[in-house]
This record gives structure tokens, sequence and C-alpha cells, in this order.
């Protein structure tokens, strides 16, 4: 179940980063639409402003007649009134330099946009040479006056062009906490599901359907072998668990171990209950299984991945063990976990040609066999705990493992 609540944390995880890409995409999509209008209402209003200020407000020619009399006192107190209508203005002065050849210019700066008007007659013609009003406005102000809630900024690097030289952008996240929590909430409700049903697709094998399946047909076929091998896999699920295995490798361990003696199928029941000395070719027939066990696994997609451990669990560290005399670390570890299990479940397990030994034997005699001695050590020091363990709910029928220990 801890697995199955990883993947769907990992499932919900990977779908709230897809809907978080395409709700930001779509997001950025809207702003840009959005930062168009706003362009198209900020050079409405600065042209609206400018004709305002250009016509409407006070005599120009009143403040050219003051500026020609040289009282540009006068003629600064006239034009500052245009602060007190025009909220927008932030500075507005009266300079020498060559007036605009319209009636205004408009000009755009990093973060200001200044107006130039020329001084007119009475008639709103003829400017006087030589000078000019200038007007410097407050665009963040006439971004806010468009709309608090779009948060505009103006921002000459970041922002997008939204005219006369002026860049903005929206400021804040693009995603709101609003948002965040809605893509959570849809990733989990489509992730639960769908792991689910992965999930259970996966392990539907495991669940005493196809591999019961296989291991009824062992039963029927080969009653003592599959009897030690349920008893070997109630070893091997303990001892991984031990040795730190989770999830799918921990059911690789105990499937292995469950079916690591399939192979003896192949095997006359004659040999295999055989009290005396086996012959040359009794023990050759013997040593074929694991090869066979790992020809069946390789049969099923699901179980093939596994072919390896049973091929080797009766290889030893020495080298002196079959089918490949592999040493040390070429032995996969499940296989040398079954190897341990296997040999003690053996010693300590009844045989129609000798007595079960005693635990405590049991595990001296793996001392001093070539097996993983780390292994042996964990699970000697472990083992006491063995029968108050309690297994994973899909490890197949091992009630009736426990009901035969």
């Amino acid at each position: 179940m801890k697995s199955q609540a990883f993947k769907t944390v990992a499932l919900a995880l990977a779908i709230a980063l897809v809907l978080l890409y395409a709700m930001t995409s779509l997001r950025d999509q809207q702003r840009n639409r959005q930062l168009e209008t706003v362009s198209t209402a900020f050079e409405m209003m600065l042209k609206l402003g400018a004709s305002a200020m250009n016509d409407g407000y006070f005599s120009w020619s009143e403040v050219r007649t003051m500026v020609e009399a040289g009282d540009l006192g006068t003629a600064s107190d006239l034009v500052s009134d245009i602060e007190t209508v025009y909220p927008f203005v932030e500075e507005i002065q009266i300079l020498r330099g060559e007036p605009p050849s319209e009636a205004y210019e408009i000009l755009g700066g990093s973060d200001k946009v200044i107006l130039n008007f020329g001084l007119k007659n009475d008639f709103g013609f003829e400017p006087l040479p030589g000078w000019k009003a200038h007007v410097v406005l407050d665009v963040q102000g006439i971004l806010d006056s468009l709309g608090a809630e779009r948060n505009l900024i103006v921002d000459a690097e970041k922002g997008k062009p939204i005219g006369y030289s002026i860049k903005a952008r929206f400021g804040g996240p693009v995603l709101s906490w609003l948002d965040l929590g809605f893509v959570l909430l849809a990733a989990l409700a489509v992730s639960y599901p769908v792991s689910v049903g992965i999930w259970r697709k996966n392990i539907y094998f495991y669940e005493s359907k196809g591999l019961e399946s296989i291991i009824y047909l062992f039963e029927q076929t080969e009653k003592v072998s599959a009897s030690h091998s349920r008893r070997v896999a109630a070893f091997a699920l303990f001892l991984g668990l031990k040795l730190g295995y989770v999830g799918k490798q921990l059911r690789d361990i105990y499937t292995a171990a469950l079916l690591h003696d399939i192979g003896k199928i192949s095997v006359p029941t004659s040999i295999l209950l055989k009290e005396g000395a086996l012959t040359k070719a009794e023990l050759q027939n013997i040593c074929v299984h694991p090869i066979i066990s790992a020809r069946i696994l390789r049969n099923f997609k699901e179980l093939s991945h596994l072919s390896q451990a049973v091929l080797y669990h009766h290889e030893r560290m020495d080298g002196s063990g079959y089918p490949e005399s592999l040493k040390g670390e070429e032995i996969p570890e499940i296989a040398r976990i079954i190897a341990v299990v296997d040999v003690f479940e053996a010693l300590i397990g009844f045989r129609p040609y000798r007595q079960p030994l005693k635990t405590k034997e049991a595990f001296g005699i793996l001392k001093v066999m070539p097996l993983d001695q780390r292994i042996v050590d964990v699970f000697e020091s472990q083992y006491s705990s063995f029968a108050r363990f309690t297994p994973p709910r899909w490890a197949v029928s091992y009630e009736r493992v426990l009901e035969r220990l």
C-alpha cells in the first residue's frame, strides 16, 4: 500500500506539473491579450489627455504673452493649473527649445511619457519660436487607472511594449493560490483511479490469480517440492524485509522463492524421494531443475525478470555451486537470499529419508557453508521474531504456509 500511495503521489505530481504548465500557458495568453487591450487604452488616454491640454484647460496664448513679456514666473504659475485638473501630470515646465511641428508631440521613455506643446497665439496657430511647454506624465498612475485588478507594472526590462516605448507587465504570480489548489485537487482526482488501475493490473498476477494457478499446478505435480517452496518463500519474504527490501523488490524476492524449485516438475518423484545415495545420472537430473525453473518463468511476462534469481539459487560464494559455478557478487542478491533460506528450510523441514534438525543446528551448518554470511547473520539475528511476522496482503496463501511451519 505504501508503494501504491507513492505511485499515486508521483502520478499526481506529474499530472499537476502538466496542468500547471497548461494553465500557466493559458494565463500567459490571456495576459498577452489583456496587454493588447491595455496598449490600445493607454495610447488613447495619452492622446485624449494631450488633446485636452492643448485645447481645453486654459489659454496658451496667455502663457505665450507672459513668456514674450519675460514673465516666466507668471507663465509657470498658469501652466501649473494643468496639474490640478489632469491627475497624471508629474511635472510641467516652460522651456527653451523648438516647439513641435504639430499641435503637440508625445515622446516615450523608460518609465515616463513626455508631452511637448507649442505656445500658440489667440487663434491657436503659430507657436512661439524657441519655446515649448514640457509636461512629464506619471505612466504608472495611468496604468493603475486602467484597472487596479490587473496589477500592471511599468518594467523597462521584463515588460512588453504597450506604446510610446513604454513596457509593462503584470505583477504577482501567474497563478493564484486558488489556481494551485484547483490543480492539486484535479491532479489527485485523475491520478488516483489511473494509478489504482495500473497498480491492480500489475499485481493482479500476484493476488491469487495467475501465480496461485501456477502454484496449484506445481502442488498437484510435485507436492513435496511445492510445500518446501511455500516455506522458503515465507522465510525469504521475512528476510527480505529485514534486509531493507520494500515494494516491488520484496514481491520479487517472495515470488522467486515461491517458484525457485518449479523446475522439479521435470524430475521424477522417485529421484526426489530417494532415501539412499543418488547416482551420477540422478544428480545430473536434479541439477538441471534451476535451468528448467528459469525457462518456465521466462514464458510469463510478469515473471521473466525473476529467471536469474531462480537459475542461480544453487550457486555458492566459492564457485562450488551450479549450474554456472558463479562466485561471490556474480550471484544476484535475490538468488543469495533464496540460497540461504532454501538450505535452512531443507535442514529444519521433514523429509521421508531423515528427521528435521533443530534451528540452532541448522544455523550452525549455514555458518560453515559457502553462502553469503552477511545474509546468514541477519537471518539468524532476526529469526526469533519470525513467529510474530505479519505478511503483506499480496502474499499468496501465506496462511497456508504458516499452518505448515
